[in-house]
């Protein structure tokens, strides 16, 4: 269980960068630190040797001009405090030393100052027990003599430590305080993240999408990821709604067809020597069946051209050709409704690239819901015209009209407005024509009003 527990929190977004802000800024500290403290040491062991050049050159001025006796006495001087003085012969013989700080342990660097071969350095350094180093600077005397003056680094390494105590101090302290101002910024961070993980999880456990995450809380990249998040739940929300509707609209139309298969082959069985009408059962099951395979085959090619999977004869056709012979198919029908059919296609102009049988559909499809939507004594007028480098297809009516909320929603898979509804049908023809349409590269486009009938607009590329 602990495993686990350590497991899932180290794998936790908010721990690892936690981790790793705390590092960076431990590791940025530490730098700082030792470039700070280089340049400390630099410097201060820059001041102590212009300190110990300057007390050697005032010091040789005085013994120039007064003697030893003069040196003597200087080297007691408060001034000189924490300085070694030593005056040495041609022979590298000690003459004279001051020992003005028992820290220096002056017959130690003196000891070690005699045993060297060549006495006169202008600078060097003589290791001390305990005491660091012995850093002195020497100058030649008249007569052959050596006049040295020297200081203990030992103060130097105390200021250094205390230094190196009071960086710990403030280390420490703002090495904890980073690691909790990283939790609580990693934290309010990685917040809109906590929020979308626990909508997914509450939409997994209750199936519902009305969740969404305000998106006023962040900005910047996370609000962009909620906004987003919170616009997929809408459009797989609307998707679901859509498909509920399509299953209670396809179940409906679907009822109906099947229903009257079986009532019509239960009659036949009933009769089973009636040929007749065994006949006309069966002929009504035909009838019925092409009715199903017509809305399944139709599905098909709209998932066909949302997929890309769909396969056009493309060759040279004429639109207003098209347009002219499917006016003369569904006269007949729009008599029968006391519909007035109007034609308006020009003889040449309209070519285009397309697939002659699928330009039909979506042509008829539009011609038929006109009729099918306009009251007896209204008008469907169909016009086929060159625009440009355009083929400009349209069909007017004086129906029900679209109200104004429903106009985007038209071209969708079976979609039917409320006032569709009391017409037999599932929604598909308008979509299918979007489809086809699409597929040759097309536009499609829809002016309506409710009451005052509808005008759809078919856009092609016209031939070269």
């Amino acid at each position: 269980m602990f495993l686990k527990a350590r497991n899932r929190l180290r794998r936790a977004v908010s721990v690892r960068l936690t981790a790793w802000y705390c590092g960076f800024f431990a590791l940025s500290l530490l730098a700082l630190f030792f470039v700070v403290y280089l340049a400390l040491e630099s410097a201060l062991r820059k001041s102590d040797h212009e300190i110990i050049r300057a007390k050697l050159k005032e010091m040789a001025s005085e013994y120039r001009d007064e003697g030893l006796a003069e040196v003597r006495k200087t080297s007691t001087e408060k001034r000189f405090d924490g300085f070694l003085v030593r005056v040495a012969d041609a022979k590298n013989q000690t003459v004279f030393v001051s020992n003005p700080d028992e820290r220096i342990a002056a017959p130690e660097v003196v000891a070690a100052l005699e045993r060297r071969a060549e006495p006169l350095q202008r600078w060097g350094t003589i290791p001390i027990l305990k005491h660091g180093t012995f850093e002195i600077a020497s100058a030649r005397t008249e007569g052959g003599g050596v006049l040295q003056v020297g200081r203990s680094s030992q103060h130097r390494r105390d200021l250094l430590a205390h230094f190196r105590r009071v960086c710990a101090a403030v280390v420490l302290p703002m090495i904890l305080l980073a690691i909790f101002g990283g939790a609580f910024l990693a934290n309010r961070a990685l917040r809109p993240i906590h929020e979308l993980n626990e909508t997914v999880r509450s939409i997994i456990e209750t199936g519902k999408i009305d969740a969404r995450i305000s998106p006023h809380k962040t900005a910047g990249e996370l609000g962009e990821l909620v906004v987003s998040f919170n616009q997929m739940l809408s459009q797989i929300d609307a998707l679901i709604t859509g498909m509920r509707a399509v299953l209670d609209n396809v179940a409906h139309d679907l009822r109906t067809p099947i229903t009257r298969l079986r009532g019509v082959a239960e009659v036949a069985l009933q009769n089973p020597h009636d040929s007749e009408a065994a006949h006309e059962a069966l002929a009504d099951c035909v009838e019925e069946s092409e009715r199903v395979i017509t809305m399944l085959n139709t599905l098909l090619d709209i998932s066909e051209v949302e997929t890309g999977a769909m396969k056009l004869n493309l060759k040279r056709v004429d639109a207003a050709e098209i347009v002219r012979e499917l006016a003369e198919v569904y006269r007949d029908v729009a008599e029968e409704k006391n519909v007035s059919l109007a034609i308006s296609a020009p003889e040449h102009g309209c070519s285009v690239t397309a697939d002659e049988n699928r330009l039909r559909q979506a042509v008829g499809n539009l011609i038929d819901n006109a009729v099918k939507y306009t009251d007896a004594g209204g008008e469907v007028r169909v016009e086929a015209q060159r625009a440009g480098d355009q083929v400009v297809i349209s069909v007017r009516d004086s129906g029900i009209g679209i109200p104004h909320e429903e106009i985007p929603h038209v071209w969708e898979r079976l979609y039917r407005g409320d006032k569709s509804r009391s017409q037999r049908g599932l929604g598909l023809g308008l979509s299918l024509v979007k489809a086809i349409v699409q597929a040759h590269a097309g536009e499609c486009e829809v002016e309506s009003a409710a009451g005052s009938g509808s005008t759809f607009i078919l856009q092609l590329n016209a031939s070269v």
